[in-house]
């Protein structure tokens, strides 16, 4: 049973403890157990090689971001983390404007892996980049 649905400002103040997840504005749009949409605006210091398109590797740590944060409720948190152990991204195109969205979801839950899919899309609607993930879910060190 799918937990309710969490506060996004309170999500994100959880997600913008990360300096990286600070540094690219990452907002939590929706969060429940099993789901999780994230938005990040397209800013400039985002960009790759090429003016007004986005570095691959913000994509990437977006639906890192997006596939760790739906997997909340499902492991204890005060005292396991989630860490990717695998993942897989296949980009399709450059955006035509922002904000850029990734939804996810879990689609396996084992006893100590789990796996995500997420899409994310521009302010368009047109899939930038799909992705797969796997994370092992490990006791903090304490």
């Amino acid at each position: 049973m799918a937990h309710a649905f969490r506060d996004p400002l309170e999500a994100t103040e959880d997600l913008r403890r990360s300096p990286v997840h600070r540094h690219l504005r990452l907002s939590v749009v929706w969060q429940e157990q099993g789901v999780a949409i994230l938005s990040m605006p397209l800013a400039p210091d985002l960009e790759g090689v090429a003016p007004g398109g986005i570095h691959g590797g913000m994509l990437a740590t977006l639906a890192d971001a997006a596939s760790g944060f739906c997997l909340e409720g499902l492991f204890d948190l005060g005292s396991e983390i989630p860490v990717t152990t695998d993942m897989h991204v296949r980009y399709y195109r450059q955006p035509h404007g922002g904000p850029l969205v990734a939804e996810a979801q879990v689609v396996n839950v084992g006893r100590r892996l789990l796996s995500c899919e997420c899409s994310i899309v521009d302010a368009a609607e047109r899939v930038l980049a799909r992705s797969t993930a796997t994370f092992m879910i490990v006791p903090l060190a304490g």
